[in-house]
């Protein structure tokens, strides 16, 4: 009999999870759909609101914020949250059965060009790449779609590789076409450009130096150990407790919210994932508690290493294990530390 038939009949569709594996899917969906703010949230949706607000005139140009963090900060995160409190920009029905989009969210691509940019924000709009086309007519295409969609707000995500790709018509060409976008007095679209420090070299790339006049920078701090340790510390037995249903276990290491962020090198975006990953490995370990092997395991995964001497989790001398973060967000191998020799006194 094929193994697929059950019963006379072939079996179609896919097969739903088993019990302790559908189990760990729900918890897990709960643990991470926990929003936590952090001190960069408020700024950030004020600055939302000035956009929003600006919006409204229809006969102002639009300006650009620059929202740029280190990897692992959290920034895209923030982004989608607030965006959902602009309530004059959710999408909406026209009355006649087509969806307007008032805000528009594209990822740009690694190597990313302006032409790569352009069939991006066409293929989130629905059109598909076969009909996109190349070209001046591409362009043209994507200012008339943006205003058939009632698109007032891009947000770019991921921009430091749209300047990062080799352009043959010069890094003021990117400055240029972001600029157009603002002033363009037909539909004016405002921007929000998420990424990596470098970003705000968007400014610097405009030789008219019209950009730094549309432009409103936000940097995206990470938490310290000083100010942040409790609320981290909640967050942790928040997650563990009351949206996994797990216990914190009595072995846990010394020292661990200071292990934690160091580890995560205090991004915010790491530790979440950190504290995922734990979670998600005693869950898969069938215990009821969330103990020191789940957090050395929650660790080795983040950044792919298998010893426990290189793991801030099992390491007593964990101060001294410094990982780069990578420019995905990733943590980078150990960092040699130069030993001090000490002479006798």
């Amino acid at each position: 009999m094929d193994e697929l038939s059950s019963g006379g009949g072939r079996s179609h569709g896919r097969k739903a999870l088993d019990s302790n594996n559908q189990r760990i899917f729900d918890i897990m969906a709960s643990v991470r759909s926990t929003y936590f703010k952090t001190k960069n949230d408020d700024e950030l949706l004020v600055k939302l609101r000035r956009l929003e607000r600006g919006i409204q005139d229809e006969r102002a140009p639009g300006h650009a914020l620059i929202i740029m963090g280190e990897s692992g900060t959290g920034k895209s995160a923030i982004v989608e949250k607030a965006l959902k409190s602009l309530d004059t920009l959710q999408d909406y029905d026209d009355g006649y059965g087509n969806l307007m989009r008032p805000i528009l969210y594209v990822i740009a691509p690694p190597g990313c060009t302006m032409t790569d940019l352009a069939v991006e924000i066409l293929e989130r709009l629905g059109y598909e790449s076969t009909a996109i086309g190349r070209g001046a007519s591409l362009y043209n295409k994507v200012r008339r779609s943006l205003k058939n969609y009632g698109v007032r707000l891009l947000i770019i995500d991921e921009f430091q590789h749209v300047l990062e790709a080799p352009k043959i018509k010069g890094p003021a060409y990117v400055a240029n076409t972001m600029k157009n976008m603002l002033q363009d007095k037909s539909w004016p679209v405002h921007l929000a450009l998420v990424g990596l420090p470098e970003i705000e070299a968007i400014i610097e790339r405009d030789p008219a130096e019209q950009m730094e006049r549309r432009t409103d920078p936000l940097v995206v701090a990470n938490p310290t150990f000083e100010e942040d340790a409790a609320y981290v510390e909640w967050i942790v037995n928040t997650l563990v407790e009351d949206r996994a249903g797990l216990k914190m276990s009595s072995d846990q290491p010394h020292e661990f919210i200071e292990r934690l962020m160091h580890g995560a090198r205090s991004r915010f975006g790491i530790i979440m994932q950190i504290i995922y990953y734990a979670i998600e490995d005693a869950l898969e370990m069938e215990q009821d508690e969330v103990c020191t092997e789940n957090w050395i395991e929650a660790y080795a995964r983040m950044a792919k290493s298998k010893g426990t001497d290189d793991n801030v989790f099992a390491e007593p001398a964990w101060r001294n294990i410094i990982r780069p973060v990578n420019r995905d967000g990733s943590l980078g191998p150990v960092a040699p530390v130069k030993s001090s020799k000490k002479g006798r006194k």
